[in-house]
C-alpha cells in the first residue's frame, strides 16, 4: 500500500466510535465504507459514505470520508468540497483536518487558501484537544506526522506564491527617455516617498559611470540629472543603496585614491539630492579585490555585496558585512553554494524584514543570459534554494538589479530587451499582492526636553532588543515588525523616569511612524510660589478636574474583528468624547477562559492591539496609550461576556 493512501486511511480508525450508535443504517454505510477504504476500492467507499450522509446529513464524518475517498482518486476538487462541507457544518470537528484540507488546497493550485488553512492548524495546536468534536486524543498519533511537517509546507507555499505573484504581473513598463537611453541605465533605486528616483548610467566606451536622479512631478519621471561634480568623478561612480531612513547611502566607488581594489564600497550622507562626507566604509568589508552593488538591510545592520574577492565559489559572488556599534564593518562571509555557483551572482536586494534576498545570476538555472532569482531564509539562518521569478520579469535576455519599494508594491529592475531605447533600460511593474515577506514598519522617534522642546542624546530601551543611542538632535529609527509592540524605558538623570508601550500598525511608510517621548525635568515639579494679590484685589480661577470615560468593545469566540455593529458604537463614543482633552487612554484586552492560558493571552494581546490601532487612526498621539492583554477571565458570567476590550479614556476639563 502506498504511504500516502495508508495515512489518509489510518485517519478513520478513530471517527467510528464519535458516531451515534442509534443512527443505524448511517453506521452501517459508514462502518463499510471504512472498510473499502482499507481495501483500496475508493468509488465503492465513496457511494458508501454518500448513502450514510443521505441516512444522516449531520454525519461529518461521512463527508470527510467523502473528501478521503475523492483524494484516493486524485479528484482534488471534489474532495476540497466535501472537506468544506464539515467545516461548514463544524468548524471544529477536527484539528488534523485542517491541515490535510491545506494539502489538498495546495495540490490543485490555490496557495493562498492552503496557507490560511496551514496557518489555522498551526494556531490551533494551543486549543485543548477536548474542545474538538471528533476524539481529539485518538488523533493525536495522527496529527504528530502533520505536526513535523507544518513549518515546511508552510514555506513552501510561500516559495510558490512569490513566483505566482510576479506571472500575474500585467504590465511591465519602461520608465521612458526622460530616465532611459542609447547608454545603460541600471540599479534604481526609490526613496520611501516614492517621489525621488537614483539610478546609475553606465557609458562603456568611456569606462565611466555616474549617479543620477529624477523627481516625480505631474505625475511622470523628469530628466534625469547628475548629482554633481562633488559626487561624481572621471571614475565610475554606481550603484546606490539608502538605509531606509533616508539619511546614509552606500555606494560603489572605483579608481578614486584610497581605493584598496579596483572598486569599493563607499558611503555617503544624503540630504534629498545632496550627497556629503563621502568616504571609505571603516572597518574590513573591502579588500584588494573588486568590490560593488550594495544592499543595506532596512535598520543599517548588514551589507550585502557582490565581490570578486578570494574565497568564493568562482566568479562574481554576494557576501555580507556586518556593522559593531562603533561603525566598523566585519570581515565579510560568504553566502555559501545555495546562492553562489561557479559562475556570477551579483546585483543583491535584500528586503525590509531581512528574510528574502533577490539577485542575479548566470549560475543557476535561467531562461537568458541573466535572471533574477529569490531565496528565502529558513530555519537555522540558512538559505534555501533561490527560485526564479520567470516571466514577465526575466527574458531570454539580460535582467539584474531588482530593487522593490518601501511598501513592498513596486518592483524596478534592469533588462536590455529589444523593445527598450537602447543598452539596458529601467523597467518597472505592479504586484497584485503583498510578497512573502513580513510587513515592516519604518518607525522615526525623538527624544526632547519636554519644555524647551530641544532634542536630547541619550539611549533608549526597548525589551527584547539591544538600547539605541539617539542623535544629537534626539533622533532614532527602527524597522518594526507591523503589529508589533515596543515596551519603551528611558532614564536620564535630573528627568523622571519615561515608560510607554508603543503598539506598532502597518504601514505604508511613505512616511515614518512617529514615537514623540518628551522627557520631564524634575525641576517642573518644584513647587512655585503663589502670585501676588494686591490688596483688594478678587482672584477669579477655574480648577479644572480629571474625569475618565469607559467603553467596553464585545468580540466573537476565538476572534480580534471589530464586528461592524460594535465599530459603530466604538465610533459613537470617541465622538461623544473628541472634543475634551485626553490625559490618557487605557485598552485592555480580555478572553473567555476556553483554550490554554497562552492562547487566551496572546487573543487578549491581539484585541487590545486591534482597538489601539484604531485610536492611532482617529489621531491619537501614541503617546498617550495604554494597551495590555490580560487573558482569559473565570467568572460566573456568560463566556460571551468576557470577550472584551475595556477602554478607558482620562481627560482633563
Amino acid at each position: 500500500m502506498k504511504q500516502p493512501i495508508f495515512f489518509l486511511i489510518c485517519l478513520f480508525l478513530s471517527i467510528a466510535p464519535s458516531i451515534q450508535a442509534q443512527e443505524t443504517a448511517a453506521v452501517k454505510y459508514y462502518r463499510d465504507g471504512e472498510i473499502a477504504l482499507l481495501e483500496e476500492q475508493p468509488k465503492k467507499a465513496l457511494r458508501l459514505f454518500k448513502k450514510a450522509a443521505r441516512e444522516n446529513p449531520d454525519l461529518a464524518a461521512a463527508y470527510r470520508g467523502m473528501g478521503v475517498a475523492c483524494e484516493m482518486l486524485n479528484d482534488f476538487e471534489q474532495a476540497v468540497n466535501h472537506y468544506e462541507e464539515v467545516l461548514a457544518m463544524d468548524s471544529m470537528f477536527s484539528r488534523l483536518l485542517y491541515y490535510q484540507l491545506g494539502e489538498v488546497y495546495y495540490k490543485i493550485g490555490e496557495s493562498e487558501r492552503a496557507l490560511e488553512l496551514f496557518k489555522k492548524f498551526k494556531s490551533l495546536q494551543d486549543i485543548d484537544l477536548e474542545h474538538f468534536s471528533l476524539n481529539g486524543d485518538k488523533e493525536v498519533d495522527k496529527e504528530k506526522g502533520a505536526q513535523e511537517k507544518i513549518d515546511g509546507s508552510i514555506r513552501a507555499v510561500h516559495i510558490t506564491l512569490d513566483p505566482e505573484r510576479f506571472r500575474q504581473i500585467e504590465e511591465i513598463k519602461n520608465l521612458g527617455p526622460s530616465i532611459n537611453s542609447k547608454l545603460d541605465e541600471v540599479f534604481p533605486f526609490l526613496s520611501n516617498d516614492q517621489m525621488l528616483l537614483f539610478f546609475t548610467r553606465r557609458n562603456i566606451s568611456k569606462n565611466d559611470e555616474n549617479l543620477l536622479y529624477s523627481e516625480w512631478e505631474n505625475h511622470k519621471w523628469k530628466n534625469g540629472n547628475s548629482v554633481g561634480s562633488s559626487f561624481n568623478t572621471s571614475s565610475p561612480e554606481g550603484m546606490s543603496t539608502f538605509v531606509r531612513d533616508g539619511k546614509l547611502m552606500y555606494f560603489t566607488a572605483c579608481q578614486r585614491e584610497t581605493v584598496l581594489g579596483y572598486c569599493d564600497i563607499w558611503e555617503a550622507q544624503v540630504d534629498h539630492t545632496t550627497i556629503k562626507n563621502v568616504k571609505a566604509l571603516n572597518g574590513d568589508a573591502n579588500s584588494e579585490r573588486w568590490e560593488s552593488q550594495p544592499s543595506i538591510s532596512c535598520d543599517g545592520s548588514t551589507l550585502y555585496f557582490a565581490s570578486k574577492r578570494e574565497g568564493g565559489y568562482g566568479g562574481t559572488d554576494i557576501w555580507y558585512s556586518t556593522r559593531d556599534s562603533d561603525g566598523y564593518w566585519s570581515r565579510p562571509k560568504n553566502m555559501g553554494p545555495r546562492i553562489n555557483t561557479a559562475l556570477d551572482e551579483e546585483a543583491p536586494f535584500i528586503t525590509n524584514d531581512g528574510k528574502a534576498l533577490y539577485f542575479s545570476s548566470t549560475g543557476h538555472l535561467g531562461m537568458g543570459e541573466q535572471d533574477i532569482f529569490v531565496s528565502y531564509l529558513e530555519d537555522h539562518n540558512i538559505w534555501g534554494t533561490p527560485q526564479n521569478l520567470g516571466p514577465p520579469v526575466n527574458t531570454a535576455y539580460r535582467e539584474f538589479g531588482f530593487f522593490l519599494s518601501a511598501d513592498g508594491h513596486t518592483g524596478y529592475f534592469a533588462s536590455n530587451r529589444p523593445e527598450g531605447l537602447g543598452g539596458m533600460d529601467i523597467y518597472s511593474f505592479q504586484l497584485n499582492g503583498d510578497l512573502y515577506t513580513e510587513a515592516i514598519t519604518y518607525v522615526e522617534g525623538y527624544v526632547t526636553d519636554s519644555s524647551s522642546l530641544e532634542g536630547m542624546k541619550v539611549k533608549v530601551y526597548i525589551e527584547g532588543r539591544e538600547a539605541i543611542s539617539t542623535s544629537d538632535q534626539g533622533r532614532f529609527f527602527l524597522c518594526i515588525p507591523a503589529k508589533d509592540t515596543l515596551d519603551i524605558s528611558v532614564k536620564v538623570d535630573k528627568y523622571l523616569p519615561y515608560y510607554r508601550t508603543v503598539a506598532v500598525p502597518e504601514w505604508d511608510n511613505r512616511n515614518f511612524f512617529p514615537i514623540n517621548i518628551k522627557l520631564r525635568s524634575i525641576n517642573d515639579l518644584q513647587p512655585k510660589s503663589p502670585p501676588v494679590v494686591k490688596k483688594d484685589t478678587v482672584v477669579s480661577r477655574k480648577i479644572r478636574q480629571r474625569k475618565h470615560y469607559t467603553h467596553t468593545i464585545q468580540f466573537g469566540f476565538d476572534s480580534d474583528v471589530v464586528t461592524p455593529d460594535e465599530l459603530d458604537k466604538l465610533v459613537d463614543f470617541v465622538n461623544s468624547v473628541s472634543d475634551k482633552e485626553f490625559l490618557r487612554i487605557e485598552i485592555i484586552g480580555y478572553a473567555d477562559d476556553v483554550g490554554s492560558e497562552q492562547y487566551n493571552l496572546e487573543l487578549s494581546e491581539n484585541r487590545a492591539k486591534k482597538i489601539g490601532l484604531y485610536m492611532i487612526e482617529r489621531g491619537i498621539p501614541s503617546d498617550q496609550l495604554y494597551r495590555e492583554g490580560r487573558g482569559e477571565v473565570k467568572n460566573k458570567r456568560p463566556k460571551k461576556e468576557n470577550r472584551k476590550v475595556e477602554l478607558k479614556i482620562y481627560t482633563i476639563e
